[in-house]
């Protein structure tokens, strides 16, 4: 079967790497998958797309809304000639409907990641949904709460989960340079609580780092450690006291390529959301904690509710709720068998719900669907 899979970029985000995972559970299938993947910039910032077997073409865009690209689309959707095309991005599927109008090959327009609470028309990305779903073969959230908020219809809607390689949990950094490098040789009680993302309007790593300072102070074991880069990072990090940074309690690492291997000094996983302009998907950063054993604090609302079960495998957090959210940090810091509890609870959950190979399977049923019935895809 021939996928020709667009994306807008593979910048550092949930979608792009759920779309790599998926390419990969594909080609473990052996030849039944040909993908060719084009990303309409030159942001790759997974670098690893280039040692995947697949045909990777950047179609860069010489300005925002080029419309030279629908013409080169149309051109690659002659010449490669795929049974299913793929989008992962509202921009990218504008563009592919245009170049696919008259081709009459299934489009799955796999741009439902995220829910947010209020949207209208005068968002941009329910615009481009609203505006390509009479060219789309089928909508995919990675969320019930996305296809919700994005009011797709029914008939032409599915959720289908992140997929998750787990073998990417093993074989990790020897934990003792990690916790060196980190937080460095600090002895007795520490406790360590994470937020792994972007530093943008969407995360609320506000309400995280004046929790973080309040905590510091109270009590010398915690340490936080900050993940990520982008926009509003200087602005948060001016916030805090430069004591807190200069003794390693609160931490900022910038980007990072082995998130996984921090995580493993991590105690407790934190993921706030601006939920009233954003509202998660289902974050790749949850399941990623969960995966290493780890419960989550996460705000309430969107696909996140799906996730996080209360006292279950972590906690919901109000929006913008600090108190909240330093009351269940302080909880869990003064009982670790319920935070062991948590954890193990959690690692299950991630790996019941979130496996790569059960996902990919779901996609495949999906694309058999969508197959004229004159293709037969070898089993």
């Amino acid at each position: 079967m021939k996928i020709l899979m667009v994306i807008d970029s593979l910048d550092k985000g949930g979608k792009e790497r759920r779309m790599l995972e998926l390419i990969k559970g594909l080609k473990k299938r052996g030849n039944q998958f040909d993908i060719y993947l084009l990303s309409l910039t030159d942001r790759i910032e997974y670098k690893y797309v280039y040692d995947l077997p697949i045909k990777f073409e950047v179609l860069k865009r010489n300005f925002k809304k080029d419309p030279t690209i629908v013409l080169k689309l149309k051109k690659i959707i002659s010449d490669f000639s795929p049974d299913i095309i793929h989008s992962w991005s509202t921009m990218a599927s504008v563009y592919i409907s245009i170049s696919n109008l008259f081709s009459g090959i299934p489009l799955i327009n796999a741009v439902l990641a995220d829910a947010p609470l209020h949207l209208n028309i005068f968002n941009k990305h329910y615009f481009r949904v609203k505006l390509t779903t009479p060219f789309s073969n089928i909508f995919v959230s990675n969320s019930k709460a996305g296809i919700a908020s994005y009011k797709t219809p029914e008939s032409k809607s599915v959720c289908i989960y992140n997929g998750i390689d787990f073998k990417r949990f093993e074989n990790l950094r020897p934990v003792d340079d990690v916790r060196n490098e980190i937080i460095g040789d600090k002895t007795g009680d520490i406790f360590v609580s994470a937020m792994v993302a972007s530093f943008d309007e969407r995360k609320d790593f506000e309400t995280f780092v004046n929790a973080a300072i309040k905590m510091c102070f109270k009590n010398s074991a915690y340490t936080f450690i900050l993940v990520g880069n982008g926009p509003t990072l200087e602005k948060l990090r001016n916030k805090v006291p430069e004591e807190l940074i200069n003794e390693r309690r609160i931490i900022f690492t910038g980007k990072r390529d082995d998130v996984e291997s921090i995580l493993q000094i991590v105690d407790l996983g934190v993921l706030m959301t601006n939920a009233e302009n954003h509202g998660e998907g289902i974050s790749n950063t949850i399941i990623e904690h969960m995966a290493m054993g780890k419960p989550v604090l996460a705000s309430r609302g969107g696909g996140t509710d799906e996730v996080v079960k209360d006292n279950y495998n972590g906690y919901l957090i109000d929006s913008g709720n600090e108190d909240q959210l330093m009351g269940k940090m302080e909880s869990l810091f003064n009982d670790r068998t319920l935070l062991e509890s948590l954890g193990n609870q959690a690692r299950e959950y991630a790996r019941a719900n979130f496996e790569l190979e059960e996902k990919t399977a779901e996609y495949i049923e999906l694309y058999r669907n969508l197959v004229p019935d004159t293709y037969r895809m070898p089993s």
